[in-house]
Order: structure tokens, then C-alpha cells, then sequence
């Protein structure tokens, strides 16, 4: 085993239990072969349901809003 290896051991031992899932996620990343990322999302979106549809005139709304406060 190599020096860097050892002090890899040592370091992965020295780490705080607050910060072990942490560490793991980081070191799982570098093991894993290079490939499809995969996102993480907690939240939940909840609008209209012809929000996607209304976008581009929100915007627009929003854009001459502000422009005639100016």
C-alpha cells in the first residue's frame, strides 16, 4: 500500500461523523465511471396549468412593468 494511500485511510478514519455522508457522496464520484450525470430534485412545482403556455407573456408583462417604472 502507498503512502497516499495510507494517508487516504487515515483521513477517511478523521473525519467527523456529521460529515461522513458527505465525504462518501464525493468519494463515490470519483469511483464512478465517468457517464450519465443524475440530478437530485427535492421540490415540487405547483402553478397553473397553462403556466407554460402563458410564459412568454408574463415575461413580456413583466419586462414593460419595469421598463415603465424607469
Amino acid at each position: 500500500m502507498s503512502a497516499t494511500h495510507e494517508e487516504l485511510l487515515r483521513l477517511a478514519e478523521a473525519v467527523p461523523e456529521d460529515q461522513v455522508p458527505a465525504a462518501a457522496a464525493f468519494l463515490r464520484q470519483l469511483v464512478r465511471p465517468p457517464g450519465r450525470r443524475t440530478f437530485h430534485s427535492a421540490g415540487i412545482a405547483s402553478a397553473e396549468p397553462d403556466l407554460s403556455e402563458r410564459a412568454k407573456d408574463i415575461v413580456r408583462n413583466e419586462i414593460d412593468r419595469a421598463e415603465s417604472a424607469e
